[in-house]
């Protein structure tokens, strides 16, 4: 079979234009070639040469397929046109076929190119003018059909005032009407309320196209139905809005599952935090004197982070891991939690090592937040003079960093057995002090801050 062919590309870009040549050469293709990319340029190689096949693509500056397809079509041409392009939707590539494209073919998919320029070259060269011509709009009409009809998204057209004009067979299944019952109804007419279909059209109108619009629609027997709308404005070529297009997804068992996932997340945090709440109580009843303690620390704490402006999810697990940050004291002796006089070095030891019993306790727990190394690095230091690990600066979490604010200010603050209360103004005084050499700078100003402004336990 002789491949020698005569190809005009319609390209703004050299670059683009040599890649089709050596894609056609790929091929076993011959190919003499002339490449244009304004009207004037395309007309004047058409009317001069005799061309086997049309490369053009999609978008260039000041000229695209469309404007192509027009001076093809105008003159009576009936060699292939073949859009070549890096993006085009599939409603745009529908249109295209529709005013005369033969195939479109994806950048990123350049092998579907030579079979697809053997195919069309081999219908062109057995068939008649007038049958190709006839052909060739048959051939688009199925194109556009077969997208249109075999979709099961419901697929739509409606006049400029949303009367519907077209829609395929998915568009009545998904809304339980006949077709005559369908031919006229306003999309309007579907939307559960008017504001929300007021925004999707305004929004339509503004952009030219909506995406994945989220809306309630009904149907003939009167149930509901959350559904994803995606719209565009049909512009003619005289840039006249005859109507819009778009598609209908129904997304209500999505919705459905999504909400009750929800439901189970929140009853499953609510119990996360009932036993939690529990944990916390444990140690309480075993050291009354910090009765309350873990629970003022955790509020502190998430107003700390709130006012830092981290996430809510880093919130939640902050102010849950200081309701439980001194769970490790249950292995402390009762006797030395409530010792009323100076506790001695030894015993002092043994209070040290309750973050790194509260954290084998909590290690094994499958929390959706590091709450066990939370626990266990809240009495590290920024200087790294703390316990157990010795950790300093960012080496520390962040969330143990504002416990340890917060864990300070309000043992100070509040009455111990082996001493009164310090007081509230005492505690401010320290964490200001030892700012950036114990205690993380940014959350000491951010504590500071919220004292001033009215916080109190």
């Amino acid at each position: 079979m002789d491949k020698t062919i005569r190809v005009l590309i319609v390209d703004d870009s050299e670059d683009d234009c040599f890649l089709l040549v050596r894609q056609l050469k790929k091929g076993g293709f011959s190919p003499t070639y002339e490449r244009v990319d304004v009207a004037e340029a395309m007309s004047d190689a058409l009317n001069n040469h005799r061309w086997d096949l049309i490369l053009c693509d999609y978008s260039m500056p000041g000229f695209s397929a469309f404007s192509a397809l027009e001076i093809y079509n105008q003159n009576g041409f009936d060699m292939p046109f073949i859009i070549v392009s890096g993006t085009i939707a599939d409603e745009i590539a529908v249109d295209a076929m529709k005013a005369g494209a033969h195939d479109y073919i994806m950048k990123n998919n350049m092998a579907r190119l030579n079979p697809a320029i053997e195919r069309e070259l081999r219908e062109a060269k057995n068939r008649h003018e007038r049958k190709r011509a006839d052909q060739k709009l048959k051939r688009s009409e199925e194109k556009y059909r077969t997208l249109f009809e075999e979709s099961r998204d419901a697929i739509y057209m409606s006049a400029e005032q949303g009367d519907l004009v077209d829609f395929n067979q998915s568009t009545l299944d998904l809304f339980g009407h006949s077709r005559e019952e369908m031919f006229g109804l306003s999309i309007e007419a579907v939307f559960v309320d008017s504001d929300e279909y007021n925004r999707f059209q305004k929004e339509l109108e503004q952009k030219g196209s909506v995406r994945d619009f989220e809306a309630k629609l009904c149907k003939k027997d009167g149930s509901e139905m959350y559904c994803l709308i995606t719209a565009t404005v049909r512009q003619a070529r005289d840039q006249s809005i005859p109507g819009y297009q778009g598609i209908i997804r129904d997304i209500s068992e999505l919705i459905s599952n999504r909400n009750a996932l929800e439901k189970t997340l929140k009853e499953l945090r609510k119990a996360l935090g009932g036993t939690i709440e529990a944990m916390a109580l444990t140690v309480e009843t075993r050291d009354p004197y910090t009765a309350g303690h873990q629970r003022r620390v955790s509020d502190l704490a998430r107003a700390i982070a709130t006012e830092m402006d981290i996430s809510e999810n880093r919130v939640q697990g902050i102010r849950l891991a200081g309701v439980i940050h001194d769970i490790g004291k249950i292995s402390v002796p009762g006797e030395i939690l409530s010792k009323p006089g100076r506790i001695s070095k030894n015993e002092f030891g043994i209070i040290k090592e309750h973050p790194t019993v509260g954290y084998n306790i909590l290690k094994t727990v499958d929390f959706p937040w590091p709450i066990a190394q939370i626990v266990l690095q809240h009495h590290e230091r920024f200087d790294g003079s703390g316990y157990p690990n010795g950790l300093s600066g960012e080496d520390i979490l962040l969330e143990a960093r504002i416990m340890a604010v917060a864990d300070v200010v309000e043992a100070m603050a509040s009455h111990r057995p082996y001493r009164a209360s310090l007081g509230t103004d005492m505690a401010l005084k320290e964490i200001a002090k030892n700012r950036g050499i114990l205690y993380d700078p940014q959350v000491v100003d951010v504590c500071l801050k919220l004292f001033n402004e009215g916080y109190r336990f």
